[in-house]
């Protein structure tokens, strides 16, 4: 019996590292799922791919001074080889410092640490970004398993995530109402209904929610975690900026 007892050993050493590694992947599905679908998305519509963009917040503790928040960066550029750091400046109420790595195909990674002051301490946490400006590089470099290895790296398994896919469609759409049409039409693609909607003479903004993703924010009161905004400039013949975004865009657009 003593083959039993063995096999049964492997069974509970494989649930333990599964239990204890499922959160961090479970942790980045949420954010690999969307930019997928969006990619394809982009893809499929035939619209020119500017830039896509993961972004990850977490709260990493505190830190009681301006030297402990040094030597805590010092220890993460030792730690971090091949990465450039760029900034650190403890001057001011808040400190901050950055690192940044351009790999293979342009795809480029930071992280931001930031300390800000709160209840007689200062609260640290991270920014972690990773951006790229080809839909082929996400399969190319298996930049899902990087970032997997990012988070757990960075220790941010409570991260806020969010993801961002900016396209330029070459016509320009030149009424608002054909601007919202199209908006309707990715959010059917995403099984996403709205939530509310702004809407201008040359840019429609729209939040929806989707079941399908499972990171939230609410907004009057209802969820929501899809963006999807169009800009269009027919005077300058830019055609026509189309950005999703989940829970958020994050940027300007």
């Amino acid at each position: 019996m003593g083959w039993v007892k063995w096999i049964l050993s492997l069974l509970i050493m494989s649930f333990v590292i599964v239990f204890y590694v499922k959160p961090d992947n479970t942790q980045a599905e949420l954010i690999i799922q969307p930019i997928e679908t969006i990619l394809e998305l982009v893809k499929s519509d035939e619209l020119a791919l500017k830039e896509w963009q993961l972004l990850a917040r977490d709260v990493q503790g505190t830190v009681d001074s301006q030297q402990l928040f040094q030597e805590h960066v010092h220890k993460l550029r030792d730690q971090l080889e091949g990465w450039d750091q760029t900034y650190l400046d403890t001057s001011a109420t808040e400190w901050t410092a950055e690192f940044h790595l351009t790999s293979a195909g342009g795809v480029k990674e930071s992280l931001r640490l930031m300390a800000y002051p709160e209840n007689s301490s200062h609260t640290l946490t991270y920014s972690y970004k990773m951006s790229g400006t080809s839909a082929e590089d996400w399969l190319r470099y298996d930049l899902a398993d990087q970032l997997k290895s990012r988070l757990l790296l960075f220790t941010m398994d409570t991260a806020s995530l969010y993801t961002q896919v900016q396209s330029i469609q070459d016509a320009p759409i030149t009424k608002s109402g054909s601007l919202l049409d199209q908006a309707y039409t990715y959010m059917d693609v995403l099984n996403a209904t709205e939530v509310e909607a702004l809407t201008e003479e040359t840019f429609v903004s729209v939040s929806a929610y989707t079941n399908v993703w499972k990171d939230q924010l609410n907004t009057g009161g209802k969820p929501m975690n899809v963006q999807i905004a169009l800009r269009s400039d027919s005077a300058l013949g830019d055609g026509t900026t189309v950005t999703i975004g989940t829970p958020i865009i994050t940027t300007e657009y």
